[in-house]
């Protein structure tokens, strides 16, 4: 059914290779070590649509390594989002728990999303996991991005709120009223939900976001970019935060842009995340005027290893298996490509993740990568989600 749905993205995945990633390692990796292209979790063979898709993580203060994604299990009647546990810094998962839908009966289908409280919020502890993602059922004739909230380190979950309702249907042609893609952080006292939207009919999708400062009750929604030409399609947004620059940079796929050729990469800078409406929007494009990442695209920031009181942005995108990096002060001109022996992947997420002291790691942070599989992978082509660990890397000089 998702192959209806999410057509368009095919455009992206022209620079894409469709077929199965080569065989993976049948050696796991010890734990809290470096490795590449690490097979998690095989779905059946008969699973529908894609198998999986869309992995997203989150960290947990015991250094934990929580995994969802897109999860097309053939033997449940409504779909749910897996829970996955790391106790070793990604080297294997188990399975944990789920997150089941548990106020609209239709499932919980498509773009799962994590994220830990940093602090008290909304009569919730720090330490609490939020997941967000899309509700719909299987005729796609509506859909909620919905709230859920786990106390006890993911075990389990109880739906919170209704964050946005698309009228449908939830495929994306145009004329037809879907949501996708829920991002969270705090800001300011605030929850903030950056998402994708087709609601508003002056637009074939925008990207909005609303806030919240008890969970259950959500502002009105704004828009981060909304394009005059109404025929293009911006979606599939994240949002990292430089504290050494205090810039926010969004990330997003510009379908239909002036760049011709599937969804090339484009971001915003802003001073608040709430503010990237009025921010302008360009192309990132490798300072070598090469490389162009092209689709469902992720960035974050950390401090850069060694050097006190700088970090860098980090991004990607689906046609590259290489990231992306600039400094704090996100130079047009400052992109710069480095390989770090991914896979690449439908939105590929990027994680700074923290180690032990007396682990392999030696306390270090790292640069935790993970893929859920493409989308157009299907039938022989087979979906898996994997992932890897890298050092985080330095600014390149030359």
């Amino acid at each position: 059914m998702y192959i209806m749905i999410r057509a368009l993205t095919v455009a992206a995945l022209a620079v894409t290779a469709l077929a199965s990633p080569a065989k993976p390692r049948d050696v796991q990796p010890k734990p809290w070590t470096n490795f590449n292209d690490n097979p998690i979790f095989y779905p059946k063979k008969n699973a529908t649509s894609w198998r999986t898709l869309y992995g997203r993580t989150a960290q947990l203060a015991d250094k934990s390594i929580l995994l969802s994604w897109e999860d097309y299990d053939p033997d449940s009647t409504l779909t749910y989002f897996p829970i996955y546990k790391s106790t070793d810094g990604g080297a294997s998962f188990q399975s944990f728990s789920r997150v089941d839908d548990q106020v609209n009966g239709w499932g919980n289908w498509y773009q799962p999303f994590l994220y830990v409280l940093p602090q008290a919020f909304g009569g919730y502890p720090a330490g609490t996991i939020l997941l967000a993602g899309v509700s719909t059922p299987r005729d796609l004739q509506h859909a909620y991005i919905d709230l859920y909230a786990s106390t006890n380190k993911g075990r389990d979950w109880k739906f919170v709120s209704h964050i946005v309702y698309g009228p449908g249907r939830e495929v994306i042609d145009r004329g037809q009223k879907a949501v996708w893609e829920p991002f969270l952080h705090i800001y300011n006292g605030q929850l903030v939900c950056h998402y994708s939207t087709q609601v508003d009919p002056k637009h074939n999708q925008k990207l909005s976001h609303k806030t919240t400062k008890d969970l259950r009750n959500w502002s009105q929604e704004l828009d981060d970019v909304a394009q005059p030409d109404a025929s293009v399609r911006p979606g599939m947004a994240t949002v990292a935060y430089s504290p050494v620059s205090k810039k926010y940079v969004m990330t997003f796929e510009y379908c239909g842009g002036p760049i011709a050729g599937g969804c090339p990469v484009y971001y915003k800078v802003s001073d608040s995340p709430l503010t990237f409406g009025s921010a302008s929007l360009q192309p990132i494009i490798a300072n070598d005027g090469q490389l162009n990442p092209n689709g469902s695209p992720f960035v974050i920031w950390t401090p850069e290893p060694g050097k006190t009181g700088k970090g860098i942005f980090i991004a990607n995108g689906n046609s590259r298996e290489e990231i992306f990096v600039n400094t704090d002060a996100v130079d047009p001109n400052g992109w710069k490509p480095l390989n770090v022996g991914q896979w690449s992947a439908y939105s590929r997420e990027l994680r700074i993740i923290n180690s032990p002291a007396g682990s392999a790691a030696q306390g270090k942070q790292k640069l935790l990568i993970t893929n859920g599989g493409n989308i157009g992978c299907s039938g022989s082509c087979y979906n898996f989600v994997a992932n890897g660990v890298v050092d985080i890397p330095n600014y390149p000089q030359s």
